[in-house]
């Protein structure tokens, strides 16, 4: 069975170039990031007003190809991995080229996100609850 992600489509806006045109290094953070939160609040079913249950700690991107001006991404994003009281995502960023049939991969990010309750201000232990929905979710087929 094939794993499910949750996609997000993100068209790159002129401020978001740098001096030669491409994507700015750090905008791919910004989007990895919108990803991330579009994928956990419907996940979730949460109102965007309120906090997610988590939240991110750490972030890594590898820069396949440039992005530009004009392209449309779409952010393949998945849970890789659980841990005790944290999870990673992987975020697989794509833009489809005219004329090529198949997606070209741009870059590959990875999030990691603790669980965190607000009120003891003190990381959680992820619960079964939220690892089902994560689960459910990316097994369907």
């Amino acid at each position: 069975m094939e794993k499910n992600y949750y996609d997000t489509s993100i068209e790159v806006k002129y401020r978001d170039t740098d001096s030669v045109g491409n994507l700015s290094s750090t905008v791919y953070y910004d989007y990895l990031q919108h990803a991330y939160l579009r994928y956990m609040f419907d996940l979730l079913e949460l109102p965007r007003e309120e906090k997610l249950p988590h939240i991110m700690v750490k972030t890594e991107c590898e820069y396949v190809m440039p992005a530009k001006f004009g392209d449309v991404l779409t952010i393949k994003s998945g849970v890789t991995k659980f841990g005790t009281k944290s999870f990673e995502i992987e975020h697989l960023m794509y833009k489809n080229v005219v004329g090529e049939g198949e997606a070209k991969l741009v870059a590959k990010g990875t999030s990691k996100h603790v669980m965190f309750d607000y009120e003891k201000n003190q990381s959680v232990v992820v619960t079964e609850e939220f690892k089902k929905r994560v689960l459910d979710f990316q097994e369907r087929a």
